[in-house]
């Protein structure tokens, strides 16, 4: 990991002058509600995610019997009736008889067991709390693009009628013979390009739109309304410090330690099955014509008698055991290597965003007031005033793009991590599904 800081986490608490240092307004702004309202939404109504909290129930409610007794058992029956004759009363040795028994596991079986169906049920807590990250995550991603689309259709939209004002100056500058003809037919070819443009991005903003839904549980052709402006803004957070936090927090290393743990006891498992159970009986027989009899017993099983097969057994659970461990080794690199790929992602948007706003975009539209100006008084021709005015749609875009990149790779730094980054991501543990 690097040792300098990246900017890890997103913060949906201001506007732009935040950027420049001044101080964030009191109130929320419209698309963070908008946000995480979709969030909340989704959470209440993910089927997935409803399957998940009945199985962490499940789980909880197996825990808690793993440590009862194995059933008793009663047994109820007739002995020793004479089979030429049958009859209750003839013989001194028949009896009814009324038999329990109870068993017994051997010390530290029931205990294990408990520890164990305790490991699961914190593994499927952690497998719950790790799907409502992704899928919070997946929510602000999909939110993001939409506001990026929205911006670049605005953008689209203002340049077309520039276009447009701008093929109609050309042609009346052709009319009265100040203009070439061939400005007025690139005006037009510009013209009808943003068109194919905007037929391209309005597609592509329906199936954002539907998967927007759909998480959500929607319709996938409901309406969705423009995102309007995001401003997203990155605090500087060392990487080492969120790594370390993951390592503690994140729900696949919750889940990784949770399988663990469970392997282990089920290990400890195996080893106890050499120890004997015991079971416990008693009886009570009625006779018809002779005193009635009771009596009482016990009885062991010798699991030692087979020691090839507690052998194979307890190999089997050490490998188990191994693989849990070789799993977790797996999901602490997988953790670094994409938190740290995820954070370089945010530092890079968050660095070409400022390129962009201090530097080309003013640039940009310094260039295009001076091409207007100098294409006024005949000093450049009309193609350096066209390219001047689309330099400017470019960066304007691009600035777009990496404003919703912002918060954007935010999403996937909180795929990368498992940790609730994004203002209304369920805490782990949390309830949240409408039943």
């Amino acid at each position: 990991m690097k040792t300098h800081s990246v900017f890890g986490v997103l913060f949906f608490a201001g506007l732009a002058p935040i950027l420049a240092g001044e101080a964030a307004p009191p109130t929320l702004l419209p698309w963070r509600e908008r946000l995480r309202e979709a969030i909340a939404r989704a959470t209440a109504q993910n089927p997935d995610l409803a399957a998940m909290e009945f199985r962490i129930e499940a789980a909880r409610r197996r825990a808690r019997q793993a440590d009862a007794l194995p059933d008793p058992e009663i047994e109820a029956g007739i002995k020793d009736v004479p089979v030429a004759s049958p009859s209750l009363s003839r013989s001194d040795f028949t009896m009814e008889m009324l038999t329990g028994r109870q068993s017994f596991p051997a010390p530290g079986k029931r205990a294990t067991k408990t520890a164990s169906a305790q490991a699961q049920a914190e593994g499927a807590g952690a497998m719950h709390a790790r799907d409502a990250v992704m899928l919070a995550a997946d929510i602000a991603d999909t939110f993001f693009e939409l506001a990026d689309l929205d911006r670049r259709l605005e953008i689209l939209e203002e340049s077309r009628e520039r276009l447009k004002r701008a093929a109609s100056s050309a042609t009346e500058r052709y009319k009265v013979g100040k203009g070439a003809q061939a400005d007025v037919l690139r005006a037009n070819l510009e013209t009808t390009s943003l068109e194919d443009r905007l037929l391209a991005l309005r597609a592509e903003r329906r199936a954002r739109a539907a998967r927007f839904n759909a998480l959500q549980n929607l319709p996938a052709d409901a309406s969705v309304s423009p995102i309007g402006p995001v401003e997203p803004v990155a605090v500087a957070s060392d990487a080492r410090a969120l790594l370390a936090r993951a390592e503690e927090e994140s729900p696949p290393i919750a889940v990784a330690r949770a399988n663990l743990r469970h392997a282990e006891e089920e290990a400890k498992l195996a080893r106890l099955e050499a120890r004997p159970d015991w079971t416990a009986m008693a009886y009570y027989a009625r006779r018809e014509r002779f005193e009635d009899l009771a009596g009482a017993s016990v009885s062991v099983n010798l699991p030692f008698a087979h020691p090839r097969r507690l052998a194979e057994r307890r190999a089997e659970s050490d490998a188990e055991v191994s693989s849990a461990r070789a799993e977790l080794s797996a999901a602490l690199n997988r953790l670094r290597r994409e938190i740290e790929e995820a954070s370089a992602g945010l530092e890079r948007n968050v660095e070409q965003e400022r390129l962009f706003r201090t530097s080309i975009l003013p640039q940009a539209e310094i260039n295009l007031r001076a091409a207007q100006e100098a294409y006024a008084v005949g000093q450049v021709d009309f193609l350096t005033f066209v390219r001047a005015a689309l330099d400017l749609d470019n960066y304007q875009s691009e600035l777009a793009m990496r404003t919703a990149g912002i918060g954007r790779a935010v999403a996937s730094l909180q795929r990368a991590s498992g940790l609730p980054l994004i203002e209304g991501t369920p805490k782990p543990g949390e309830r949240h599904v409408e039943k």
